[in-house]
C-alpha cells in the first residue's frame, strides 16, 4: 500500500467510516469500520489503489463476495457489500465484523502450555467448517485455502461458534482460472500434492487441506514440514503419511488408516468428500474410549 492509502476517519463510497486497521497484506488492508447507513460494525477489506487496476484482482475479490454470498447461512463469513469507492479508485467488500481468535491462534497457545485440543473438542470446533464446505462444494464453489488462520472461533460474548473465512482463493467451477501458469495457490502446509504437481484438481483438494488442519489441530504440528518449500513439496507428493497414533495415543489405532486416507497423494485414493472423511472421523472418536469418545456419542448422530 502506499501514502494514499486509506485510514482511520476516512469515508469510504460515502458511506463506511473507517475506525481502526485490522490488517494488511501485500493486496489490500482491512479495516473495521461503521456502515452509516445501516449504523453497523462491519469489517471493510480494501483492495489497494495499484491492485484495483488490475482486473485479476478485482475479479477475485468478487468472486469472495459471490462466493460468500451464495453461502449465506452456513459459518462463513457474511458478506453485506461490494462496491468501488469511484472518488479514490478502492474496490471493497464490506464482511461480517468477527470477534475472536484463529484456530492457528488458538492451538498455539494451548501447545505453549504443552496442551492439546481433545478429540471431542477438535470436532465441537470444525463441525461447523465440515458443513460449510459441504455446502460450498455443493454449489461448485472449492475454497482453496483451508488452514488454520483461515477458521475462526469466535469469543463466547460474541455468541461463540466458528466462521470459514478468506475465499480469495476460491474456484467457482465454470469460472476462469485466475491462478497463472506456474503460481501455486494457498499456504505450503496445507497444499493438496495436484497443485504441487499443476495437476487438474476439483472439490478434493479442500478434503486433503481440510484433512491436514484436522491433523495440525490432533498433532500440534502440520502433517508436512521442512527447511524449505521444496522439503515440504517434496513430503506432500513423495513422502510417507504421517501417523497420529504416536503423537496421540488417547486415539483409537483407526485415526491412522483415517489419515492417511485424507492426505493420500492421488485423488482417488483420497475421500470423495468432506462429508465422507469427516462422518467416519466421528466414527473413529466414537469407537474410541475415554471422555472424548462418550461426549461424540452424546453430542453426534451418524447416517445410518
Amino acid at each position: 500500500m502506499s501514502a494514499g492509502d486509506p485510514k482511520p476517519g476516512d469515508v469510504i463510497d460515502k458511506r463506511y467510516r473507517l475506525v481502526s486497521e485490522i490488517g494488511r497484506g501485500g493486496h489490500g488492508l482491512v479495516f473495521h469500520a461503521v456502515d452509516q447507513e445501516q449504523s453497523l460494525d462491519v469489517a471493510l477489506k480494501i483492495l489497494s489503489q495499484s491492485i484495483s487496476e488490475d482486473p485479476q484482482y478485482t475479479v477475485r475479490l468478487w468472486r469472495e463476495a459471490q462466493s460468500l454470498q451464495a453461502l449465506w447461512g452456513s459459518s462463513v463469513v457474511r458478506v453485506f457489500g461490494f462496491g468501488t469507492d469511484e472518488e479514490n479508485g478502492f474496490v471493497y467488500m464490506a464482511m461480517e465484523l468477527l470477534e475472536g481468535e484463529t484456530l492457528a491462534d488458538h492451538l498455539r497457545g494451548l501447545e505453549g502450555f504443552g496442551d492439546r485440543m481433545s478429540a471431542f473438542r477438535v470436532l465441537e470446533t470444525l463441525d461447523p467448517v465440515a458443513r460449510a464446505l459441504h455446502a460450498a462444494h455443493a454449489r461448485g464453489i472449492i475454497h482453496r485455502d483451508i488452514k488454520p488462520s483461515n477458521i475462526i472461533l469466535l469469543h463466547a460474548e460474541a455468541g461463540g461458534g466458528t466462521r470459514l473465512m478468506d475465499f480469495g482463493l476460491a474456484k467457482i467451477q465454470g469460472s476462469m482460472e485466475l491462478t497463472q501458469a506456474g503460481m501455486v495457490a494457498g499456504s505450503p502446509s496445507y497444499i493438496a500434492p495436484e497443485i504441487w504437481r499443476a495437476q487438474p484438481f476439483d472439490h478434493r483438494i479442500d478434503v486433503y487441506s481440510f484433512a491436514a488442519v484436522l491433523y495440525r489441530a490432533f498433532a500440534g504440528v502440520p502433517p508436512f514440514v521442512g527447511e524449505s518449500m521444496v522439503d515440504i513439496l517434496m513430503s506432500a507428493t513423495m513422502g510417507e503419511r504421517p501417523l497420529l497414533t504416536p503423537l496421540r495415543p488417547d486415539l483409537p489405532p483407526a485415526i491412522d488408516a483415517w489419515i492417511r486416507k485424507g492426505l493420500a497423494i492421488e485423488q482417488n485414493d483420497r475421500y470423495d468428500y468432506v462429508t465422507t472423511m469427516w462422518n467416519d472421523l466421528i466414527r473413529v472418536v466414537m469407537d474410541g474410549s475415554g471422555p472424548s469418545a462418550e461426549k461424540a456419542r452424546q453430542n453426534f448422530q451418524l447416517p445410518d
